[in-house]
């Protein structure tokens, strides 16, 4: 085969800027972290994820919580769906962290947002994901909130209805990333920086 089963996407930060469709190893950053491909479902990628980090600081996230179920990737999925456990950690970190900022009502399945109306800077906490494999993922600041406005900006993650559900490791959180599938490797990978 001539791209040997391997591919690779940036999903651009906005609209603004151009992502990419790779066919074959070429122009992969040589900073890519890969986790290995599990087996949760047919026809989906299955990755296994052991733990998120709010500002380095790791949740106490039972690894169970992630096992029971599994998780894949899907870049057709907007935004993360996580176990209640483990999006309910989240939840809480983050909003201790963003305490100063004004909340405003949820959205769309969204319930953790906030009003940045006026403000020119803003300070949003550093969210990462470990993988199996010891590959740890930080996700760009895009990557962690979704805005419909800017008086409604989001925690772009959102609870599954119980832990039987697969987690769904979406779009929004791998923009910016070059996310490489490496199908004779049995592996998926991520690099930091892929497009803007």
């Amino acid at each position: 085969m001539r791209y040997k089963n391997i591919f690779s996407y940036c999903i651009p930060s906005s609209k603004v800027y151009t992502g990419h469709l790779t066919f074959g190893s070429a122009g992969l950053s040589n900073s890519v972290k890969y986790t290995p491909i599990s087996k949760v479902y047919t026809g989906h990628y299955g990755i296994d994820i052991l733990g998120i980090s709010v500002d380095h600081k790791e949740l106490k996230i039972p690894l169970t919580v992630f096992t029971t179920a599994g998780a894949v990737i899907d870049s057709g999925a907007v935004i993360t769906h996580l176990p209640p456990q483990a999006y309910a950690a989240l939840r809480t970190a983050f909003k201790e962290k963003m305490s100063n900022y004004k909340t405003a009502s949820g959205s769309r399945g969204l319930d953790t947002c906030y009003d940045f109306t006026g403000k020119k800077t803003l300070k949003i906490p550093k969210v990462s994901f470990s993988f199996k494999g010891g590959t740890a993922v930080e996700l760009d600041s895009k990557g962690v909130l979704y805005a419909f406005s800017k008086s409604k900006v989001c925690l772009a993650f959102a609870s599954n209805t119980n832990d039987t559900n697969v987690a769904i490791f979406g779009n929004v959180q791998q923009k910016t990333l070059q996310v490489v599938y490496d199908g004779p490797g049995g592996r998926v990978g991520f690099a930091a920086n892929g497009c803007m």
